[in-house]
């Protein structure tokens, strides 16, 4: 009698899951956040058009961590109110994890840029959370890169 229970049980689970086949693709575009992991979570991000200028009020870090949720903000500095970031992840607890970060081909002191820049101001923000670029005259860093390149008046 309780072998047929079992049986009957067996019978009744592999109806159930026969009926839940699809012949459907699984659609990410619900999966946890509303879309679908962008293909650069390991590699470059490469941001222009729509994404700077679809919000006056954002700045170039508020455009980052849209496009790349991996990005921590892991504090501010004190004074200055930069924020401190980690692309790839603690290297020590002591010194700066952050990456560098160039403005039309200079090299900042800080991450200050990335909130005190509009990203309506810009043309292109490119990171690289491996901290390597083809660009030349940007050295490679092993806590990451970010190259933005401000608008310019005369370019559409």
């Amino acid at each position: 009698m309780l072998q047929g229970r079992s049986i009957a049980r067996l019978g009744a689970l592999l109806v159930l899951t026969a009926g839940c086949r699809t012949s459907r693709a699984y659609d990410r575009a619900n999966d946890p956040g509303g879309r679908p992991l962008s293909p650069t979570t390991t590699g470059s991000l490469i941001i222009t058009g729509r994404a700077l200028s679809a919000d006056p009020s954002r700045t170039v870090l508020d455009v980052i961590r849209h496009a790349m949720p991996q990005l921590r903000i892991t504090g501010w500095t004190p004074y200055t109110r930069c924020p401190l970031l980690e692309l790839r992840g603690k290297d020590s607890l002591a010194g700066s994890n952050d990456p560098d970060v160039y403005v039309d081909g200079t090299r900042t002191t800080d991450t200050c840029p990335l909130v005190q820049i509009p990203a309506v101001q810009t043309q292109r923000v490119e990171v690289y959370p491996l901290g390597m670029t083809s660009r030349p005259g940007y050295p490679s860093s092993g806590h990451g890169l970010i190259i933005i390149f401000s608008a310019r008046a005369d370019s559409t």
